[in-house]
């Protein structure tokens, strides 16, 4: 090879040498191509390439910025959260972004739907195992635990327990495998969830008040698997909490009557015990110290049907379909309320990692925007009537009604079951 053509190649290979890497950019012109990539790659993804783009992606007011253009005019959270994590706006980002694609986008989304099983109002709903497994209860007096279908098995599996309780069954909750159901019989039963279905392992009678001479048909129902405790909410006003690894099963830990009226709606953490009633007020009960700290008046105008509580605020929805915010910060006082289009009362409430979910006697559910003020997504329509049950996990939400029940999860579902 002669000189000038050693000279030439020796170029040529400085030039591809020297080629630029997204390393060499400058940060706002790396930040602008990253405005082009859905938050989850940038997560997950991007940001764990190298500790440059690490520390890039590691602003706050990256993500900030991020979820001001997801919702303009908006403000997100709706309140401040209690403590500080490093990882919250980044989640919280790629949560919306989620969400939005999920209902918005056409065919993102089944709709599954099994009927002719139970016969009459379907009022408590139940999903476990991350959306696989979904629990029913009844006005017929039965429950249904309905397996959906996967990738491995295309048909669902369906078990009834057609007597479950002696009376209507109003609430589900649960702790790892074992289902509560309370009833109008005035009793919880425990149910062990097993690959054949639901066995019934314990009930619990709630024994007669001698005040009012009657135990009250049970309503409501939550739990709290941190502490190990379940509570159960009465028509007489009363509000039990259990422990089931007492001995003594019916015995309870505590017994209170915080309301004027039957106890409709239940939420429980590892500190609080929220308990809604028709007497238009919520009532906070301290669980540690075993007192009831106040009644909060949620409207004048109506009373609070269905209750979220999350650990950095409370969402209540009302019989004239707004819904409002109670901050626990703030001895949990209303502190916002909205009104929806929602045309009758909200019968339920829940709130998910980038969206809010309200469903009413209107025969509608509504997904929103978590945000403040709530922005519309989506309204679906139910084929069941009156919407009585909702349950909302793992991008999986369940809806009920008479004689029915409809699915809508992640058509992505089938494949990673």
């Amino acid at each position: 090879m002669c000189d000038d053509e050693q000279s030439c190649a020796q170029v040529k290979d400085d030039k591809t040498d020297s080629r630029l890497s997204l390393l060499d950019l400058p940060v706002e012109i790396f930040l602008h191509i990253c405005s082009f990539i859905d938050s989850s790659t940038l997560v997950h993804g991007l940001s764990l390439v190298c500790k440059q783009f690490h520390e890039i992606l590691n602003d706050d007011s990256l993500w900030k910025v991020k979820i001001n253009r997801i919702w303009p005019d908006t403000g997100y959270p709706v309140l401040p959260p209690v403590e500080e994590d490093e990882l919250f706006w980044k989640l919280s980002c790629v949560a919306l972004e989620k969400q939005i694609s999920l209902w918005k986008k056409k065919d993102s989304m089944e709709k599954i739907t099994l009927s002719n099983i139970q016969y009459s109002t379907i009022d408590s709903l139940l999903l476990m195992h991350d959306g696989h497994i979904c629990i029913s209860g009844a006005r017929d007096r039965s429950m249904v635990c309905w397996r959906l279908p996967t990738e491995e098995n295309e048909s669902e599996c369906v078990t009834c327990k057609p007597e479950a309780h002696n009376g209507w069954v109003w609430g589900l909750t649960a702790m790892e495998n074992i289902v509560y159901s309370c009833s109008w019989d005035q009793t919880v039963k425990a149910w062990a969830l097993t690959h054949s279905g639901l066995i019934q392992t314990k009930t619990y009678q709630m024994y007669m008040d001698t005040k009012i001479n009657s135990a009250g048909a049970l309503l409501c129902i939550a739990s709290c698997p941190d502490v190990g405790l379940f509570a159960t909410g009465s028509f007489c006003r009363t509000v039990v909490v259990l422990d089931p690894r007492l001995p003594n099963m019916d015995n309870p830990i505590a017994k209170y009557r915080p309301h004027k009226r039957a106890v409709i709606s239940l939420g429980m953490n590892s500190h609080f015990i929220l308990s809604a009633s028709e007497d238009g007020t919520v009532a906070v009960w301290d669980l540690k110290a075993g007192k009831k700290i106040k009644n909060v008046t949620i409207s004048q105008e109506s009373f609070p049907m269905s209750m979220c509580m999350q650990r950095d605020m409370v969402y209540v929805g009302d019989g004239r379909a707004k819904l409002h915010v109670l901050d626990p910060n703030e001895d949990f006082e209303p502190v916002k309320c909205y009104t929806t289009e929602h045309k009758r009362g909200i019968s339920g409430v829940h709130v998910g990692p980038g969206c809010l979910i309200t469903s009413s006697t209107d025969e509608t559910v509504r997904i929103c925007s978590p945000t403040d003020p709530p922005q519309h997504l989506v309204t679906l329509e139910s084929n069941y009537g009156e919407v009585a049950g909702t349950d909302y996990l793992n991008d999986v939400l369940a809806v009920s009604g008479t004689d029915g029940i409809e699915i809508w999860r992640p058509k992505s579902s089938m494949q990673c079951a």
